[in-house]
């Protein structure tokens, strides 16, 4: 099924709620599996992938922090390379029906 998501935190910092209202979301299909870690370990991942590509940064241990009928949401870590190295931010996305 397609879901519009919406990416809930900018860099660790949570959206408002007319930010998050008004934020465009990637259209795609939210999928769930596990992959091996650098350092061996198993960890589970959620994608988007839109036309056969992944639209957003892999939500990394993602959690279901809520669902409606018309909605979910999920919670993890998102990997992000800077200049000092790897960090990970918090990241939630919002995945609505269209």
């Amino acid at each position: 099924m397609l879901l519009c998501v919406v990416r809930v935190y900018q860099q660790g910092r949570k959206l408002s709620e007319p930010e998050l209202r008004s934020a465009v979301g990637v259209v795609g299909d939210v999928r769930i599996h596990v992959v091996r870690a650098r350092d061996g370990r198993s960890v589970r991942q959620a994608i988007c992938m839109a036309l056969a590509t992944e639209a957003l940064p892999a939500l990394i241990e993602p959690q279901l922090t809520g669902m409606s009928p018309l909605s979910l949401g999920l919670e993890g870590y998102e990997e992000a390379r800077t200049p000092v190295g790897i960090v990970f931010y918090r990241q939630g996305w919002w995945c609505r029906t269209r």
